[in-house]
C-alpha cells in the first residue's frame, strides 16, 4: 500500500509506526456515496492487522481489529461490482496524476474500481470483534 498517494495519513502513522498495514484482507463495513461536482465515495473497512506497538488503551482492552473510514473525493467510477464486503483486497497506484483504487473481493473476483482527485484518512478506530453480533468498541 502506497500511503504517500493519501493526502494526509498521519492519523495511521501515529498508530502504526514503522510498520503500515498493507490491507490485503480487509471487510468493508460501510460505503457512502455522495455525488456533486466533486463525488465522494466514504468506505468503512475493518483490518485484523494489529500495530506492532499498539496504544497502551487498546492492549488493556484487548482489542482485535482497527476501523479505517476513508474519504475518496473527485472520483470517476470505472468498475461497481461488489457483492460481499468481507475478505476484500484493497489497492492504490498512481494513474496519470489522479489515483487509481481497486477494490476486490477475493472469493470471486468482483470489484470496485475508481479513479479519485484526493485521499483522506477521516477516522480510525478499534473495537473488539466478537464472534457473535455482539462487538464492544474502544
Amino acid at each position: 500500500m502506497d500511503y504517500s498517494l493519501f493526502e494526509d495519513a498521519k492519523c495511521i502513522s501515529m498508530i502504526y509506526k514503522e510498520k503500515m498495514p498493507d490491507l490485503q484482507n480487509v471487510e468493508i463495513v460501510k460505503m457512502v456515496i455522495t455525488p456533486g461536482e466533486d463525488a465522494e465515495i466514504r468506505i468503512t473497512l475493518d483490518t485484523l492487522e494489529l500495530p506492532q506497538n499498539m496504544p497502551s488503551k487498546w492492549l488493556l482492552q484487548e482489542i482485535n481489529t482497527v476501523q479505517l473510514e476513508i474519504a475518496f473525493i473527485g472520483i470517476e467510477l470505472i468498475d461497481f461490482n461488489l457483492t460481499n464486503g468481507m475478505n476484500c483486497h484493497f489497492a492504490i497506484s498512481n494513474n496519470k496524476g489522479r489515483k487509481h483504487v481497486c477494490i476486490t473481493n477475493i472469493a470471486d473476483g468482483k470489484k470496485i474500481s475508481l479513479d479519485a482527485k484526493w485521499i483522506y484518512v477521516k477516522q480510525i478506530s478499534a473495537y473488539i470483534k466478537q464472534t457473535s453480533d455482539e462487538e464492544q468498541w474502544i
